[in-house]
Order: C-alpha cells, then sequence, then structure tokens
C-alpha cells in the first residue's frame, strides 16, 4: 500500500441508541438497534481471519417475558423481577474451570445472602463465529440471584455491584481469573456482545431473534480496536458507557483513581468501601477503565449527567454562552476540577444507568461524531451517523448533533428529551456549588522567590 492507501484508513467505533420516549418495551426497538447496528461495519475492525470482529454488542433493558418463558420450561417460578440480577457471565472454556468459577460465584452471593435461582445457558449459532474468535470464546451462561435484603432499586444495584466486586477479589489468584467476566450484572439492563462483526451479533445471539425480547431502549456498539488487541470481554458496551475514541489521559487518570483509594467514602456504602478497590485495572482498555470510574460515582448515588459532566468536562473557561447566561455550570466544573481529573478523549458516550436515563455526549475535542433525531410516533436515536434506520423524513421533529462538550438525555419516564444546556443548568442548580467554591477555596499568591538556589543540591533533596 502507498501512503495515500494508507492514509486513507481511518478507524473509529460506530455506536448509538434508540428509546422510546413512552418507556414501553417492544421487540421492534432491539430489531432497529440491531438494524443500525448491521449499517456499522464499516466503523468496525476484523481480524486475519477477516470474520472476527473486534467487538460488538448491544445493551438493553432485561427482557423479563424472554426470560420468565424459559423459567416456565425449566419448571422455575415467575422471577420477581424488582428484586432479581441477571449476570451475563463469560465463563472459563475447560469444564473444570468453569465448574470451579461457578462454584465461587455463587459462594459469593450466598454468602452475601442472595438467593442464586439457576443458571441459563446462553443459546447462540457457532456458525457465524469467525476462526480466531472462536479459539478464545468463552462459555456463555446468565446467573439469576434474588435480593431479599433490600427494597430500593439503587441499593439492590449497588448490592449487586459489591457482588461483582468480591468474586473479583475472590478469584483473582486462580488459574482461570482473566477467563471469568461479568459483561453486566443488574436489576434493570443486561449485555449481549462478543469478538463479532455487527451484522452477526443478532444472528449468534439467538435471544435476539426471539420477539419476547423487549426493551424500551437499547445502546449499540461496534468496535475498532485501537490501544488494546480485541477480547471478548473488552467488546462493548460496557456495563454502563459505549464509548467510541481513546482516552488519551487514562495513564494519569489511573493514578489518581489510585491515589484515591484509600481516603474515598460516602454514607451509601455503609462502610464497605474497602470492598469496592480497586477502582481500575491496568490490564483493562482505557474504555474499561472509564466505565469502572463512571460506575463507581453512579453506585455512590451521582446521577449519569453529573458524572458525565465531571468525567468529561467541557472547554468552560472564557465560554461565551455559560459566562453569561449559566454561571452555575462554571461553577459545576470549578468545583470538581480539584476532585477528578478530566478523562480526555477524543471520546463519544453514550449512557444509561437508572432504570430511566440514556444519554450521549461528547469530549470538549469533539473529534467524534454523533447526529441524533426526534420522531413524533415518540422515539429518540443517536448515531454516529446518519441513515442507519430506515425513516420517514416527514416523523422527524427535531434533530441536530453534538458538538465539543455538549450532551443529550432523554428521560424514558417523563418522554422529555433535554438537549445539552437543559442538562447542565439541572445538574448545576442542583447543589450551590458557588456557596460552597466560596467557602472552600483558598488562592494562594505568589511570593517574591530567589532568583537562584540557596541550598546544595543534596540539602534540596533531603528536604523534598
Amino acid at each position: 500500500a502507498d501512503l495515500n492507501d494508507i492514509l486513507a484508513e481511518r478507524g473509529a467505533c460506530g455506536v448509538g441508541f434508540v428509546a422510546n420516549l413512552s418507556n414501553e418495551p417492544s421487540f421492534n426497538v432491539v430489531r432497529d438497534a440491531l438494524t443500525a447496528l448491521g449499517c456499522m461495519e464499516h466503523r468496525g475492525g476484523c481480524g486475519s481471519d477477516n470474520d472476527s470482529g473486534d467487538g460488538a454488542g448491544l445493551m438493553s433493558g432485561i427482557p423479563w417475558d424472554l426470560f420468565d418463558d424459559w423459567a416456565s420450561k425449566e419448571g422455575l417460578a415467575p422471577f420477581e423481577r424488582t428484586h432479581t440480577g441477571v449476570g451475563m457471565v463469560f465463563l472459563p472454556q475447560n469444564e473444570n474451570s468453569m465448574a470451579e468459577a461457578k462454584a465461587a460465584v455463587e459462594k459469593v452471593f450466598t454468602d452475601e445472602g442472595l438467593e442464586v435461582l439457576g443458571w441459563r445457558p446462553v443459546p447462540f449459532n457457532l456458525s457465524v463465529v469467525g476462526r480466531n474468535a472462536k479459539e478464545t470464546m468463552p462459555n456463555i451462561l446468565q446467573i439469576f440471584v434474588r435480593i431479599a435484603k433490600e427494597d430500593d432499586a439503587d441499593d439492590i444495584e449497588r448490592e449487586l455491584y459489591i457482588c461483582r466486586k468480591l468474586i473479583e477479589r475472590a478469584t483473582k489468584s486462580a488459574s482461570w481469573a482473566d477467563e471469568l467476566y461479568f459483561c453486566s450484572l443488574s436489576s434493570r439492563t443486561i449485555i449481549y456482545k462478543g469478538m463479532l462483526r455487527s451484522e452477526v451479533l443478532g444472528q449468534f445471539y439467538l435471544d435476539l431473534k426471539n420477539e419476547l425480547y423487549k426493551s424500551p431502549f437499547a445502546i449499540y456498539h461496534r468496535r475498532f480496536s485501537t490501544n488494546t488487541s480485541p477480547r471478548w470481554p473488552l467488546a462493548q458496551p460496557m456495563r454502563l458507557l459505549g464509548h467510541n475514541g481513546e482516552i488519551n489521559t487514562i495513564q494519569g487518570n489511573l493514578n489518581w483513581m489510585r491515589s484515591r483509594e484509600a481516603t474515598i467514602q460516602s454514607p451509601v456504602w455503609r462502610g464497605r468501601e474497602n470492598e469496592l478497590r480497586p477502582f481500575g485495572d491496568p490490564k483493562a482498555s482505557d474504555s474499561a477503565n472509564l466505565d469502572s470510574a463512571a460506575e463507581l460515582l453512579l453506585r455512590s448515588g451521582r446521577s449519569p449527567a453529573e458524572a458525565m459532566m465531571m468525567l468529561v468536562p467541557e472547554a468552560y473557561k472564557n465560554h461565551p454562552t455559560l459566562s453569561v447566561k449559566y454561571p452555575e455550570v462554571i461553577d459545576f466544573y470549578e468545583y470538581y476540577k480539584g476532585q477528578m481529573e478530566a478523562w480526555d478523549g477524543p471520546a463519544l458516550l453514550l449512557f444509561r444507568y437508572d432504570g430511566r436515563t440514556v444519554g450521549a455526549c461528547l469530549d470538549r475535542n469533539g473529534l467524534r461524531p454523533a447526529r441524533y433525531w426526534k420522531t413524533s410516533d415518540g422515539f429518540v436515536y443517536v448515531a454516529s451517523e446518519v441513515g442507519v434506520i430506515p425513516m420517514d423524513e416527514s416523523k422527524v421533529v427535531m434533530k441536530g448533533r453534538l458538538g465539543p462538550g455538549m450532551m443529550i438525555t432523554v428521560d424514558l419516564e417523563t418522554g422529555q428529551v433535554l438537549e445539552n444546556t437543559e442538562v447542565k443548568k439541572n445538574v448545576a442548580s442542583a447543589k450551590p456549588y458557588g456557596t460552597w467554591l466560596q467557602e472552600s477555596t483558598r488562592s494562594i499568591k505568589p511570593v517574591n522567590f530567589q532568583s537562584s538556589p540557596v541550598m546544595d543540591n543534596e540539602t534540596i533533596l533531603r528536604h523534598q
């Protein structure tokens, strides 16, 4: 290839979401997401066999009708939806190792007072998997657990988060530790993903063809692997985020997160903060580590938009609109800039967390495309590009694109679509950040420094 051919080869993941503003679960949402994902193949990478994708995946609400249908065939009672967690688990290939891993997982759940209701083998079609991906393909199962000791939905999510952390800690010395991975463990969302091409994800996971699979939203992702080699666990979406881009400040971000591990506290954890550590993993991808940081903030009680504003702030200094109309947003960014370093991209992030919100934001570099549009029949779409879903243009009532540092959120309970400044104003107005800044900020004034050192190097070193 000559230089022009090389320069013409550019990679950037394809991402997007489909959301029903009336919050009604339907198979059509999943089907539309898979259609859009299939149109993102050109944005992903493939292995040397030209068949093993860098990764493709879909996050949705939990398809309870599908799982209740399976439970009835297995002689199990219908699931108590508000108190049941579902884990999508990659397990070791070796049968003995898989049995050990399952036993270790069950022990942690039992020790935590959760009831293991059963394991479900996930049905799949192996014929569509590429040769390279088959060699490393894990066993794929779903685990169902009942959480009786908590009633609040957020507390249930926190309990499942703690369980996952305890499982990681309990199995880290096992020979198969790197082969055990929870794609998701939640009472709200589930993730189907793998080292697949985008157009075969729905053919590989047979659940995604089943019309009982219903969800009010779906986030989809096609991966172009840049900073890490493709692996089944590194396919996206991650547990909370779908990320197009790279985090180029990752080493500093990991160091800062590690430095805070001993001091981070929140009353929601009831003194169990030590069980959450570590907060990052140097062996994981930049996307996975950003996802971990977002998950920590969200499980600690932050809203999705608030967490994204903390992690991926916009370029707010001397911002003409914020300075004049929304100074409270600047106060928010100023307040948090010393508590959380920016995870700088380029990064387009799609996020889902709290059972009601789905959204997207672009980092301050603004180097990843994101288009959005809303239709008169109550659907919102975000995608890396337009044209991924057949659309009657007469139904489009709102459309736009995300610019640098911009955000859009969809509230599935109220049916509201909030664009950039509305989202940030709501977050920044929730607390008196300006007052806190005035009360807590100490400005260090410059002093008259010596023009030359007055200590020798050895003395300086000893003082340092």
